[in-house]
């Protein structure tokens, strides 16, 4: 309630590991930074086990793999297989740039749940010029990749982040 001096903190749920700022796509709206090539320093692979492992002790249940784009880290198998370890409930949100089918296994046998491609707009025009990337048919060809490798249905969806035209929602795939 405002005003009131009670504090009433809960442990987190929910650990968002964004792995990296490096990505293929150039959408405007993103966090990252524009001269992400300046950040050279990214967390190494057991710095980012440590915070996992923090990350569940205090009670997070969920991770999302973000970044940039998480694809791009050697280790994203390895992390995956640690999160698996620990218990969570992992998510890798991605572009859908580098995940083939063998990726989605690989990611799949070493323990994630669920895939999330983050797609800007419906029609590839728009979805294009959104990323400022070529990127449409990548994203199209991570979920049949994702239904080859025989993970559901629903464990590659199509995601449009943030507020983009009427039809940007609208993929076709929930």
């Amino acid at each position: 309630m405002a005003g009131s001096n009670k504090t009433n903190i809960t442990p987190p749920r929910w650990l968002l590991a964004e792995l990296t700022y490096a990505c293929p796509l150039q959408c405007p709206y993103c966090s990252n930074p524009i001269d992400y090539a300046k950040y050279q320093s990214e967390l190494d692979t057991e710095d980012w086990k440590r915070v996992l492992t923090q990350a569940r002790k205090m009670g997070a249940v969920q991770l999302g793999f973000s970044g940039g784009e998480p694809l791009t880290r050697k280790d994203l198998p390895e992390l995956v297989k640690h999160a698996r370890d620990l218990g969570y409930y992992s998510n890798l949100i991605t572009s859908g740039y580098g995940l083939t089918e063998e990726k989605i296994i690989q990611l799949k046998e070493a323990g994630l749940d669920h895939i999330q491609v983050s797609i800007q707009a419906s029609s590839q025009e728009l979805n294009d010029h959104i990323a400022g990337t070529a990127s449409f048919q990548h994203k199209k060809r991570s979920r049949t990749s994702g239904q080859k490798a025989r993970l559901s249905d629903g464990a590659v969806r199509g995601h449009s982040p943030g507020k983009h035209p009427p039809d940007a929602g609208n993929t076709g795939n929930g």
